[in-house]
């Protein structure tokens, strides 16, 4: 099988993060194309020149990312399946590329709260969907061409992002990695009451980069000397957080498919988050517990049951480590992308 992807990266992202990682995984014998436009003036005018020539009504689309949609449809001629990874800022192109592409797939990645009303409408031109957590799967089919909407989760690299050794967990350093649709307000109570009723010596590391930096809790939280910040990270500088921290303390305000969870449970780092999107379907409840949303004294609760023992602890992580084993290796996942595009290929 040929497949053809298309990717919109996102620029912090290593080789081992991201969505975009899929084509690396597929077995043998698929042969896999990508198609990716660096944000340049050169790409810019090119994609400006594409829109006038042919008419394409890319309106929320990047010109970087139109000259990066027309390559993708050229190559789409000569292949199985082509796969935009990032639906929800390409519904434009389903809308331009149905007609023309045969086996068409693309991946939604938001919650359904971070969509415009007249952008949901625009899902009506993905026939052949796929969603990477299940909570919203009947949300989202209500706009999506009927019975055309897919659950496959996000995979992970489980032999990149594995545990480490168990001396070199710090009972003291707490992680939190990413700014969008982060709980900043509760992570702020939450610091304050450990600092109060806990202990003031543990140490924080936010992996945020800077420009994510502005929101007054974390411009509060810069000031305490136990609060870390951290960016342009190499992947094995990402990982050593992973496997050096006791805990990832990231409260959500909502969620799709959250990469640091998902390489945290990888790790066999215990997840303290909130029950919210689609955190249930990477063992939120099951493997690892949750707590409600902006409930900051029940967070506290949790994080000092995890603190305070560190066996219970230990167990969580093993849990976690063997969900993302069972259910999460990319290269599963990247057998049930196979499986569905055969589906999707018969059908067209």
């Amino acid at each position: 099988m040929k497949v053809n992807i298309l990717i919109n990266g996102v620029p912090w992202f290593g080789k081992y993060s991201g969505y975009e990682c899929l084509g690396r995984y597929f077995q043998s014998g698929v042969d896999v194309s990508t198609t990716f436009s660096p944000d340049s003036r050169f790409h810019r005018a090119l994609g400006k020149s594409v829109s006038i020539l042919h008419n394409f009504k890319f309106d929320d689309i990047r010109n970087d990312g139109v000259w990066a949609a027309y390559k993708f449809l050229l190559k789409s001629k000569l292949n199985d399946t082509s796969h935009i990874l990032y639906a929800d800022g390409n519904l434009k192109v389903f809308n331009e590329f149905n007609k023309r592409v045969k086996s068409l797939v693309g991946t939604i990645h938001f919650p359904i709260s971070q969509w415009k009303p007249e952008r949901l409408k625009n899902l009506a031109h993905l026939r052949n969907g796929l969603i990477l957590y299940r909570e919203e799967l009947d949300a989202f089919r209500e706009y999506v061409h009927p019975n055309q909407l897919t659950f496959i989760r996000h995979g992970v690299d489980i032999d990149f992002f594995k545990p480490g050794p168990a001396d070199a967990v710090n009972k003291k350093k707490i992680l939190f990695v990413g700014s969008y649709l982060r709980n900043f307000d509760m992570f702020h109570q939450v610091y304050e009451l450990i600092n109060r009723e806990i202990s003031p010596d543990y140490e924080y590391h936010l992996i945020i980069p800077s420009k994510f930096r502005s929101e007054p809790n974390l411009v509060r939280l810069a000031a305490h000397p136990n609060v870390f910040f951290h960016e342009k990270l190499s992947d094995e500088e990402l990982l050593w957080y992973y496997q050096t921290s006791y805990l990832l303390l990231m409260p959500m305000n909502d969620s799709g498919a959250n990469t640091a969870i998902i390489q945290a449970i990888s790790t066999g780092l215990p997840v303290l988050t909130t029950d919210v999107g689609g955190i249930r379907s990477y063992g939120g409840g099951d493997i690892f517990p949750l707590v409600k949303n902006n409930d900051a004294v029940s967070m506290v609760e949790l994080f000092h049951s995890y603190c305070s023992d560190e066996g219970y602890r230990n167990r969580v992580a093993d849990q976690e480590r063997q969900f993302a084993v069972e259910y999460m290796d990319w290269r599963m996942i990247a057998g049930q992308h196979y499986d569905y595009y055969r589906k999707v290929r018969s059908e067209n």
